[in-house]
């Protein structure tokens, strides 16, 4: 599974490829994030140091993955 990570906030998304409507929340994150550095990156690779941010653009503890 892959995410968009911002670096700077230590914040991600998991990015679902099928999904419309996350490409729309995905690049409400890249603007939100523009001035920062992003990165897109395998979730197993950031999971534990990054929290991730829902489809509702509240913040979840990142064990919480499963629902997304």
């Amino acid at each position: 599974m892959r995410a968009r990570a911002c670096i700077k906030c230590k914040e991600y998304m998991i990015i679902h490829a099928a999904n419309p409507s996350n490409r729309i929340k995905i690049e409400f994150f890249e603007r939100k994030h523009h001035l920062h550095t992003l990165i897109t990156v395998n979730l197993e690779e950031i999971i534990d140091q990054y929290q991730i941010i829902k489809n509702n653009g509240s913040k979840e503890p990142s064990n919480e993955t499963s629902n997304s």
